[in-house]
């Protein structure tokens, strides 16, 4: 595939008669010769690199899901001195061709049912080599005016849909992780009384950071404990209360912990409600969970990660009644909204709050412009009057100074390209059918008469357990033994290719996690899967020495 120079959208300009100043003009905005060869490298390169992308994708079915090679083995395949000179191109895409693909996780392919990695949406993967082409710092609205606004455009779409107020404001984020750390920042904040705009070097929290407690279901994601790690808590203060039979925070527990905490002088500061699990896409009563947070003063943060999608769906939204109550929702566009890695952010009832909480001024800040209300020297430039639109409409949004981050990637492009491309209607259908899907997969492992469905099913997550049983119906092996077995058939489904899905512990128990997420497949792709898991099943207890109990 070749470049055409003829394709450069910068023709020379002709000027009949110009002056002399318009044709040095006219010289120096004419591409160079080394210029335009450059052009057309880049083109080779693009049209390489797309027809790469295309190749890979193609491919998936192929293939395949997980790499043969061990770590060592991979190690060694990518053991090599840095170059002294550099690589011609086309050997540096035949190593991602011969090197790279045969070694990755097959995301995206029909045959993948793991951890809420999607099949990412086309217009997403080549809008980020448009990201990176125009390298914008979304930090500040002065280095990215265009991407500062379409970010804007996306939290507030976001914010719509969730149901919150026009006051709402959000960012976004690298992921979930960080968007409920920074809910737990704000929480503290609040219960406190302080944002960093206020304070100074003698604000020290100390004693009164010591009190406080957070609450959170048994069954939420490892990012909490990090969070209260990051944020100068005691891993005791993260209160992990037990759950229901649906895998759901038990309210009567929470409450009780509350009660106590309270009645032993500690301070409940936050109460998080999960919108979808990652072991079994439960979710928790959200609007029980606004109700106790605004009862004993609480901040309101939900995880809504991997079941916010829902939203998107009028058929599904009502399972997250009451999500509109909460203060900060963390949301992940790379899970249900089909984005490629990194797309995560979080929406905050309060705006201007989650200004407050992470203003800074850095001396080569270069703001112009204030606005009524604020100090002003005399050398100040004229004030604008508020924007009546409603809350930082028209503002100069400074994104460094509405979260953790500082260096930003305009996230924010491919996930409004994909909204405007694809539309909520047909999102909604893809979120709709994987809820279908993972129905029908615990439906066909019901017919198995040796597995039983493990959790609620109420997402796109169905878990299972292999429970292989003697003619009379008793448990032919061990709870232990039973554990292996079903490591075992995980393991060698994965050693073989033929599929990946994942294994997590419920009720002390290991379960077979099967997570679907992928707006191309079908029932007939479940049908093969159930295939698979039988098979593996059936070889593994025919080649079984362990002792029958």
């Amino acid at each position: 595939m070749s470049g055409r120079v003829e394709d450069n959208p910068r023709p020379p300009r002709s000027y009949a008669g110009g002056t002399p100043e318009d044709l040095a003009a006219d010289k120096r905005d004419r591409p160079s010769a080394e210029s335009q060869a450059d052009d057309v490298g880049l083109r080779e390169m693009g049209y390489a690199m797309v027809d790469l992308v295309v190749e890979y994708l193609q491919g998936l079915e192929g293939r395949r899901v997980y790499g043969p090679l061990t770590p060592a083995g991979l190690d060694d395949t990518f053991a090599e001195p840095l170059p002294e000179e550099g690589t011609p191109f086309n050997e540096l895409v035949q190593d991602c061709r011969n090197r790279v693909f045969p070694n990755t996780m097959a995301i995206g392919s029909r045959r993948y049912f793991g951890m809420m990695n999607p099949a990412p949406l086309p217009v997403a993967i080549f809008s980020e080599a448009l990201v990176a082409a125009m390298n914008q710092n979304t930090a500040s609205w002065r280095h990215a005016p265009s991407g500062t606004a379409i970010e804007k455009r996306v939290i507030r779409w976001l914010c719509d849909l969730f149901g919150l107020p026009d006051r709402s404001f959000g960012t976004m984020t690298d992921g979930g992780s960080l968007a409920n750390i920074t809910g737990l920042k704000l929480a503290i904040n609040r219960i406190l009384g302080r944002d960093l705009s206020r304070m100074d070097e003698k604000s020290a929290p100390g004693a009164e950071l010591a009190r406080l407690t957070i609450y959170v279901s048994a069954q939420a994601h490892y990012s909490f404990e990090k969070a209260v790690d990051l944020l100068g808590l005691g891993r005791g203060q993260l209160r992990r209360i037990p759950v229901d039979e649906l895998y759901r925070i038990d309210l009567a527990a929470l409450e009780a912990a509350i009660t106590a905490d309270r009645q032993a002088g500690l301070k409940p500061a936050c109460i998080i409600g999960i919108a979808g699990t990652t072991n079994t896409g439960s979710i928790d009563k959200l609007d029980r969970l606004a109700a106790l947070a605004a009862q004993y003063g609480c901040w309101f943060h939900v995880d809504a990660a991997y079941g916010g999608a829902v939203m998107l769906s009028e058929m599904y939204r009502s399972m997250l009644r009451g999500i509109d109550r909460a203060d900060s929702i963390t949301v992940d566009p790379h899970k249900w909204l089909y984005m490629p890695f990194s797309a995560g952010g979080i929406l905050v009832r309060d705006g201007d709050f989650l200004r407050r909480s992470f203003l800074v001024h850095p001396e080569y800040y270069m703001e112009k412009i204030q606005r009524d209300g604020e100090a002003a020297g005399d050398q100040s430039p004229p004030r604008l009057p508020p924007d009546r639109r409603g809350f930082h409409h028209g503002d100069k949004v400074n994104f460094f100074q509405y979260g953790v981050q500082g260096s930003r990637r305009l996230n924010a492009l491919k996930l409004w390209l994909a909204l405007r491309s694809v539309g909520r209607r047909q999102y909604a259908a893809w979120v709709e059918n994987d809820i279908e899907l993972a129905r029908v997969m615990a439906a066909r492992m019901r017919r198995q008469p040796d597995f039983r469905i493990m959790g609620p099913n109420t997402l796109g997550i169905c878990n299972f357990r292999w429970e292989p049983r003697r003619p009379d119906g008793s448990m032919r092996f061990s709870e232990a033994q039973t554990d292996r077995l079903n490591r075992q058939l995980q393991d060698l489904v994965e050693r073989e290719g033929d599929a990946w899905f994942s294994f997590t512990m419920l009720d002390g128990q290991v379960a077979l996690r099967v997570n679907v997420e992928n707006r191309n497949m079908e029932q007939s792709d479940i049908e093969r899967l159930v295939g698979v898991i039988r098979r593996a099943a059936d070889r593994l207890l025919e080649q079984n020495h362990l002792s029958e109990t």
